[in-house]
């Protein structure tokens, strides 16, 4: 009868949060741009005692194609954002041939924030008061060997 079950297979994450570091973008061997950056967020919850905790929690994004260009140009450490994408995981072998498990967000969409301090002469599309939001769709002929990380 389990057998009969159809589960739904989702991988979303949407998070909120504020880069740790710098954006680090490089490029593929086929040009593309990737771009790295760390999120930094917190979740609360009460003790026993009925005290209010914060917990802090980090974790990397990748963006790929006009996305990563974008986070690379406009963002900066400490830049509030909100990033929609999905959870990827992945091991890596260390020198001494350990294996080690890592997670990720790659991003679907980000969410800029804060309002740019760029002239309007550099950047017209800085002035509007909306969020700017950057979606990805790069990432479908992109393979684990193409990502620069």
């Amino acid at each position: 009868m389990a057998q009969d079950i159809r589960f739904p297979r989702i991988n979303s994450v949407m998070l909120s949060g504020h880069l740790t570091r710098e954006v680090e973008l490089r490029y593929t061997p086929k040009g593309s741009p990737v771009a790295r950056m760390g999120l930094a967020f917190n979740t609360a919850y009460k003790n026993q005692e009925g005290n209010w905790i914060e917990e802090p929690h980090f974790i990397d994004v990748k963006a790929f194609g006009r996305q990563a260009e974008a986070c690379a140009t406009k963002l900066h450490k400490g830049s509030p954002i909100i990033v929609e994408g999905s959870f990827n995981t992945f091991v890596l072998t260390n020198k001494d041939n350990q294996q080690r498990r890592f997670t990720d967000i790659i991003a679907n969409r980000i969410h800029f924030l804060e309002k740019q301090s760029y002239s309007s002469e550099e950047n017209p599309a800085a002035n509007s008061d909306s969020d700017e939001e950057f979606e990805n769709n790069a990432t479908s002929d992109l393979t684990d060997d193409d990502v620069p990380f």
